[in-house]
């Protein structure tokens, strides 16, 4: 999200230091080191019996639309860390970017074609074709690309790019769709909501139309599968590390938010990529940091104490953070 992160965070900062809101989104309208060993077991989730979809074959890539960014770019050097093939997409067809410390996810390899787990292409989200043509044969789709000056505006990129995205997985039998949206995409009352959408024109309503697009694409599909993943503010450079599942906390309902770094963000979004748990399937849900957690608007304060009904899901593997997501999930409507 690269226009988008200054003032979203802004926004978070601002519900931390007064305990108002800042975040919010919708229900159901229909090698070990110390970060590998934080990593869990979603990696080793291959798939199911009789499933024929390309996301069935370990050896098939993991594509990363949008890789050149600041998240992206993180997603690719994640994959890589594990030993997983990736396809870099990037609209000038050069990776990695300068100025991103991909060690921030633990990679320190080469990041360059000459690895032979990395694959770099030339992808404009706002091409329907290319889309096809990049994402054909991928196990999976992350989606993390965002509206920049010269990468397109919100609408297409946030919008028309992440339903165009959806549908060439659906039209190429991509095992899973994973879209890194924004917390507050369904609370446009929020100040999340409204500090970002000032900030680049339209872009959380232009998210919000991408994520019901994504789940209205999919609603007929009972083999390909999508999660939206909504982080809060992003917390960075100085905690751009990961901290891993022990400090995270997962909610659904779009009520709560609070900080995250990109490297956390990265990583979760390549477990969800990577996994084929039958209860992370065409659903959404936030994530943020345990330790300084804020309601997203003042009427939802209630969320933050036990008993209110809304599962906070925490984990120390990123198999046991996901146990409890429901699937099938957008956001809490009653709330």
């Amino acid at each position: 999200m690269k226009y988008s992160c200054f003032s979203y965070k802004a926004a978070v900062l601002l519900a931390v230091s007064q305990n108002t809101a800042a975040l919010s989104i919708i229900s159901n309208e229909k090698s070990i080191n110390r970060r590998d060993a934080l990593i869990g077991g979603a990696a080793t989730i291959l798939g199911a019996p009789g499933i024929t979809w390309a996301g069935s074959n370990p050896n098939a890539p993991v594509a990363v639309l949008g890789a050149s960014g600041k998240t992206g770019a993180l997603c690719v050097a994640s994959l890589l860390r594990r030993g997983l093939p990736v396809v870099a997409l990037t609209r000038s067809g050069e990776w990695p970017p300068k100025k991103i410390d991909l060690n921030a996810v633990g990679f320190d390899g080469d990041a360059t074609t000459s690895n032979p787990l990395l694959t770099i292409q030339a992808c404009d989200v706002k091409d329907a074709e290319s889309l096809q043509a990049n994402l054909s044969g991928s196990r999976a789709v992350i989606y993390a690309a965002s509206a920049s000056k010269k990468g397109g505006n919100s609408k297409e990129v946030d919008g028309d790019g992440v339903i165009a995205a959806g549908n060439a997985c659906l039209q190429q039998n991509v095992g899973r769709y994973v879209v890194i949206s924004s917390g507050s995409t369904t609370r446009p009352n929020s100040l999340g909501f409204k500090f970002t959408e000032l900030a680049v024109a339209g872009i959380m309503t232009q998210k919000r139309r991408g994520e019901v697009g994504v789940r209205d694409a999919y609603s007929s599909q009972s083999g390909s599968s999508y999660t939206i993943l909504r982080p809060g503010g992003l917390d960075e450079p100085k905690q751009n590390i990961i901290q891993g599942p022990s400090a995270l906390e997962i909610t659904q309902g779009d009520v709560l938010a609070g900080f995250v770094s990109r490297a956390d963000v990265a990583e979760v979004a390549v477990e969800l990529a990577l996994s084929y748990a039958p209860n992370v399937k065409n659903t959404a849900c936030e994530l943020y940091y345990r330790n300084k957690v804020v309601p997203v608007d003042k009427g939802f304060k209630k969320y933050l104490q036990d008993g209110s009904g809304l599962d906070r899901l925490y984990g120390e593997s990123y198999d046991e953070l996901f146990m409890g997501i429901k699937p099938n999930y957008d956001y809490l409507v009653d709330a």
